[in-house]
């Protein structure tokens, strides 16, 4: 299951730029994990709908109807995978242009869109990927080990169990004699190498080793996901085996609280609403001591609440934090040797979402992004302002 990050964003921003004049389509799409929706079909009707407005939008760009159908030909294929739409999250990003189609299953809901512009729209997916977005957890305790994206308002299970056992006492094959664990003879599976335990050590020394190496395993495995991430963290499971994580793991991100489960305590939800406690503190304090660093200098040149003049500082680099209300596009273009950017009041073949350009910009270059009411905290506008931007010189 693919998790949408930067690096993500920075690879399709790179496939549109050598695409030539190809043009690029984003489909967004609310989907269903389970229930009558799935069983009826409803996602991939409304997909099946999402590629006829597709056509009709490359028809009216003058594409010819050879070149129409070669565009198209990845979402009918994905539309005809059955298997495909009945593994579905909140929500669904495909992105397709000449050669290259990519799609990630998103754990918040998007809205009912499909784009054909000259690069890709990734507006319906800032929340994921700005500072108040997601967050992970990871559940460790010896019946269950299981890995979660979450946002605010939804969490959802990540499939780790091609490269991390199920449990503890899957990967560390205790021996068990009635209640109690006899390490007189036991065996630890690290990087699939059966590692033999004999006599010569206490009973605590010696799972202390073993769930020290297995956690080890645990967060070089996890690197899959998390080795280009910089979402937080929260660790949840017995405070011991959390401690043991949090020492071995080379991920910078872990929040300093874990939740603090007893074994066999707690279902997915019960962890969410328990992350949740730790995590929209963590995410208001964030939000609102940027706004106010944003508020104390606002006026004097070093902030900005112009779209054309944020769009253009994004692309410079000039951007340290950026909060946006998404709401309609904002059509535009940036002009390179002017170095400036212009709005436009209708869509122009070649315009951008000038929100979307200055959002993207200022995360590929390190700035943070705020979207408003991501962690139930809102700023208030005045209706014209869709963005706020703090310079970083």
């Amino acid at each position: 299951m693919a998790l949408i990050n930067k690096k993500d964003i920075e690879k399709l921003i790179n496939v549109q730029s050598n695409s030539g004049n190809a043009l690029c389509l984003s489909f967004y799409l609310p989907t269903h994990r389970a229930g009558k929706e799935t069983l009826n079909g409803q996602d991939s009707l409304a997909f099946k709908n999402q590629i006829r407005k597709a056509k009709e939008l490359l028809e009216k760009h003058d594409v010819p109807a050879a070149e129409v159908a070669e565009y198209i030909k990845p979402a009918e294929d994905l539309l005809h995978e059955n298997g495909f739409w009945r593994h579905q999250g909140e929500g669904l990003a495909v992105f397709i242009t000449k050669g290259f189609s990519t799609h990630y299953t998103l754990p918040i809901s998007m809205p009912n869109e499909v784009f054909v512009l000259d690069q890709f729209y990734f507006t319906p997916i800032l929340p994921i990927l700005s500072q108040n977005g997601r967050f992970f957890i990871l559940w460790l305790y010896r019946e269950k080990v299981a890995f979660y994206e979450a946002t605010i308002d939804k969490i959802r299970p990540i499939d780790i169990s091609s490269f991390v056992p199920e449990s503890f006492n899957e990967a560390l094959k205790f021996d068990v004699k009635g209640n109690d664990q006899d390490f007189t003879n036991s065996t630890t599976t690290v990087n699939g190498s059966n590692i033999v335990h004999g006599a010569g050590t206490t009973k605590g020394d010696e799972e202390h080793s073993r769930v020290r190496e297995f956690m080890l395993d645990i967060d070089n495995n996890l690197q899959e996901i998390l080795h280009n991430a910089t979402e937080p963290l929260v660790l949840a499971g017995v405070d011991h085996y959390c401690a043991i994580y949090r020492n071995v793991s080379k991920y910078k991100h872990i929040v300093e609280q874990n939740i603090n489960v007893n074994e066999g305590g707690g279902d997915m939800h019960s962890i969410h609403e328990r992350a949740l406690g730790v995590m929209k503190p963590l995410m208001q304090q964030g939000h609102s001591d940027a706004l106010s660093r944003y508020q104390d200098v606002a006026g004097t040149g070093s902030t900005s609440e112009d779209i054309a003049t944020v769009a253009a500082e994004a692309v410079h680099g000039r951007i340290d934090t950026l909060f946006i209300s998404p709401t309609n596009p904002v059509w535009g273009t940036y002009d390179a040797v002017k170095a400036t950017a212009e709005v436009h009041e209708e869509y122009q073949r070649g315009d951008d979402d000038l929100i979307n350009l200055a959002a993207i910009k200022t995360i590929a270059q390190g700035g943070k992004v705020y979207v408003s009411s991501s962690n139930g905290q809102q700023e208030t506008t005045d209706g014209r302002a869709n963005v706020k931007a703090l310079f970083r010189y």
